[in-house]
């Protein structure tokens, strides 16, 4: 009758660990980013248990990536990470597909833009202005312009303080700088049509320092449809750079 009893009480352990785990997945998928999870303390007291059967639990939790560890201040809902896509058999070099890109960006760039008139911080502010005076400089080589372009545009969406957006923007960043290496490849074929850019990037920066977000949302979108419109006439052009 001895020889049972730890093993009951092993037993009994593992489900009110596995428990919890379940308590702590279930919270983080309810709760939004960011947001702050019972203490140890608070665990180990509501599910009476000892810290250590919790601390078990939240490692299980932890690394599938649900849950940051803050030292001294708690623990929190992890923000979703969201891996690259990846398209079977998609063509970078090909024209349409880019023109297929520009045509998500419209909408993504042009709430990331309301949004961030809207909520960025004094410290979001400065770090915009830094990336658009990069990607204004003359002296960038094409890869250069490629990566100050992309850091623009992700400035603006970190600034939304929306973590979805964040995850979104990572889900197609691969995708996103290969469509700006193509547009940003036929613009810089013409002096007008990269100063042209320079300006677009200039007049959103403005208006999401002046905080209006409408005229931001409507300034992104047109940057883009812009982007399409300049790709469309290098075309009719013959200007067909090699895209590497």
């Amino acid at each position: 009758m001895s020889d049972k009893r730890p093993s009951a009480r092993k037993s009994r352990s593992r489900r009110l660990t596995d428990t919890i785990a379940d308590y702590l997945t279930t919270a983080v998928r309810e709760l939004a980013p960011g947001s702050k999870l019972p203490s140890e303390n608070q665990l180990a007291k509501q599910f009476g248990v000892s810290r250590s059967a919790v601390r078990e639990a939240i490692s299980g939790v932890a690394s599938l990536g649900l849950l940051e560890i803050r030292k001294g201040a708690g623990m929190f809902v992890r923000a979703p990470v969201i891996a690259n896509l990846r398209l079977p058999g998609f063509d970078y070099g090909n024209l349409a597909n880019t023109a297929k890109l520009l045509e998500i960006r419209t909408g993504l760039d042009a709430a990331a833009a309301r949004i961030a008139a809207i909520r960025r911080t004094e410290e979001e502010l400065k770090f915009l202005q830094e990336m658009n005076a990069a990607a204004s400089r003359p002296d960038l080589t094409l890869a250069e312009a490629v990566e100050a372009d992309l850091a623009f545009h992700l400035a603006i969406v970190r600034a939304t303080q929306n973590d979805y957006f964040v995850s979104i923007q990572t889900f197609l960043l691969d995708h996103i700088r290969t469509g700006i290496h193509l547009t940003r490849t036929l613009e810089s074929y013409s002096k007008e049509m990269t100063e042209e850019v320079r300006r677009e990037h200039s007049e959103i920066l403005r208006a999401i320092e002046n905080r209006k977000p409408e005229v931001a949302a409507r300034l992104a979108e047109q940057h883009v449809l812009n982007a399409r419109s300049r790709m469309r006439s290098a075309i009719a052009s013959h200007v067909m750079p090699e895209i590497g």
